[in-house]
């Protein structure tokens, strides 16, 4: 008759633990359920850190739980628990002290007796994810092979709850780190310029097209005067959020100094000192920087170590690499120095500056779109900058359909 009145009690346990699915209120009503039904002095709930490869007190109840669950971590084969949790077998100890398996170091630091033990693991989805200990049944001297059926059914139980709430924490998670990765991504290409709000003298078009939520790419657009036009692009190091959060450091950077520093050179040596000096994590960008004088029709560039400038000449109608003295990336050394190149262009010239998110695209074969493929598309004669880049991007899609974006692709097209 107790023993259909315990299984009851594990019956209804799930009712219990349907009714949450948070992890902690959980293991709370399990080990108190656990200390019902099997009527012991003090329970134990401890899980597999992954990981660590250790058993982890998550719960533990009685007069000394709450300094097992501060202080003590079990490794795979130490002691019952650890036994247990290797092989996977159930076990009752009715005289642990001697039993060569008992680890006597936990009553020795709580000053806890344990005089029986019944111990068993916790399945899901065929794996040990923990294990349920008992100890000191009340009001008898041992536990029995009918108390050991009944606690491992509670513990199969258990474990389904506590998989179910796991995979529903990290569900909740992984929800909120997407709302959070959205608003950053929001905020990120609010620091983009918007060319219709900017009265240039120069035909532009801008693309940024993140592999991710956010980018560590990044262009950005100064109106210095009637006449001069700062263009930057630059290629942040890594991915995700932390190259993001950069990627904004320099834009702001460059916007307070670009007015002070009318040579593009002198504006890298002074944003590359102020990037060393806050820089933390062995983050840099390549940064390529021009100044577009409209009324002359040249250009004073600087490159800190990023890709060349493609030129396509109204003339000829051929498209090359403009050549130039290159720097460092900028945030690795503040001693580094940079050089100004100037070239005069006609009208009609294009430039195009691009990240190598543009260059090194793979196809579903693993070929890489290359710079010969943004000439060729650039080949034919366009009325603006923006024919130019719709031109570039539906090649690029076209070569890319049907594999997967692994980086940034970010892209400025300068029509003089």
């Amino acid at each position: 008759m107790e023993t259909l009145e315990n299984f009851k009690k594990v019956l209804a346990l799930n009712s219990k633990i349907n009714s949450t699915l948070d992890l902690d209120e959980l293991l709370g009503i399990i080990m108190t359920t656990a200390g019902e039904v099997m009527r012991a002095e003090a329970a134990s709930l401890m899980l597999l850190d992954e990981e660590s490869k250790e058993l982890v007190f998550r719960v533990a109840l009685g007069e000394k739980g709450s300094e097992l669950k501060e202080k003590f971590r079990v490794k795979l084969g130490e002691g019952i628990a650890g036994w247990v949790a290797q092989s996977g077998e159930p076990l009752i100890i009715n005289d642990p002290r001697t039993d060569k398996r008992f680890a006597g170091r936990f009553d020795d630091a709580t000053g806890f007796q344990s005089k029986a033990i019944i111990c068993v693991p916790m399945h899901a989805r065929d794996k040990i994810i923990g294990i349920l200990e008992a100890l000191n049944p009340i009001g008898r001297n041992d536990f029995s092979n009918e108390d050991l059926v009944l606690f491992q059914t509670f513990a199969d139980q258990a474990a389904i709850s506590v998989e179910n709430a796991r995979l529903h924490q990290a569900l909740v998670q992984q929800e909120l780190a997407a709302r959070e990765l959205k608003i950053a991504r929001e905020i990120q290409q609010s620091f983009l310029p918007d060319l219709k709000t900017l009265a240039l003298p120069i035909d532009l078009a801008c693309r940024n097209i993140p592999a991710r939520e956010v980018s560590g790419d990044f262009y950005d657009i100064f109106r210095l005067d009637e006449n001069r036009t700062g263009v930057m692009i630059g290629d942040v190091s890594g991915k995700g959020v932390p190259a993001s959060l950069y990627m904004v450091r320099a834009i702001s950077d460059s916007r307070f100094l670009a007015p002070r520093f009318p040579d593009p050179a002198n504006l890298l040596r002074e944003l590359n000192k102020r990037l060393v000096r806050d820089s933390r994590f062995g983050i840099f960008t390549t940064l390529l920087y021009l100044v577009v004088d409209s009324r002359e029709k040249s250009i004073s560039f600087a490159s800190a170590g990023h890709h060349p400038m493609l030129r396509r000449k109204a003339g000829s109608g051929t498209a090359e690499s403009v050549d130039g003295t290159s720097g460092m990336p900028l945030g690795l050394f503040e001693e580094a120095e940079y050089a100004s190149n100037t070239l005069q262009a006609e009208a009609g010239d294009t430039f195009f500056l691009y990240t190598d998110g543009i260059t090194e695209a793979r196809n579903a074969a693993g070929q890489e779109f290359e710079l010969g493929r943004v000439k060729q598309a650039v080949a034919e004669a366009a009325q603006s900058s923006l024919e130019y880049a719709d031109r570039i991007f539906d090649a690029l899609k076209e070569f890319t359909r049907g594999a997967e974006q692994h980086d940034d692709i970010t892209l400025v097209t300068v029509k003089i």
